[in-house]
């Protein structure tokens, strides 16, 4: 049995319901749980918290708690928050659903277009060894839809950041 000091504080309904949701939205875009859970967790929490807490409180384990935090950062979604003479790092939710969102764009998906690009750039390159004239052709046409993707994604991009730049809050 656990010392009392090590036991977790049970997470209260509310809290419970928060962390539910962002399990629930996690799991819609194939994330970890855990990272839907500590999500949700920081923003129920009316304080900002540690690393600790979130492995205590949700019970999952340090490296878990670790890799979830480095994602949510990177995708914009916690700030670290550092208070006088705290010494661990705290977290606290981004509130702004436009900030997350061109995180999100920014660090995720516009990375991914422009390495897209040049993987079509290396595809169109090894279509040459292609010998099959009619097999070339066939692929040729998924090359140029490929680029046709990206390309529209590349104009879809600016104007989504321009629409985010709006009142969302």
């Amino acid at each position: 049995m656990k010392p009392s000091s090590l036991v977790p504080r049970p997470l209260s309904s509310f809290e419970q319901s928060l962390v539910a949701l962002g399990i629930s939205a996690a799991t819609a875009f194939s994330l970890p749980k855990s990272v839907g859970a500590m999500f949700g967790l920081t923003y129920a929490s009316a304080k900002p918290i540690a690393l600790d807490d979130y492995v205590e409180r949700l019970e999952i384990s340090k490296g878990s708690a670790s890799q979830g935090l480095k994602f949510l950062q990177h995708m914009g979604a916690i700030k670290p928050v550092y208070l006088a003479g705290e010494r661990r790092t705290l977290y606290e939710p981004e509130t702004s659903l436009r900030r997350i969102l061109i995180g999100i764009l920014n660090e995720n998906i516009l990375p991914h277009l422009q390495q897209s690009g040049d993987a079509v750039q290396r595809l169109r390159e090894q279509l040459k060894d292609v010998e099959d004239d009619a097999e070339r052709a066939v692929l040729e046409d998924r090359l140029k839809t490929l680029e046709g993707w990206g390309k529209k994604g590349r104009i879809l991009l600016p104007l989504a950041e321009r629409v985010l730049s709006g009142p969302l809050k």
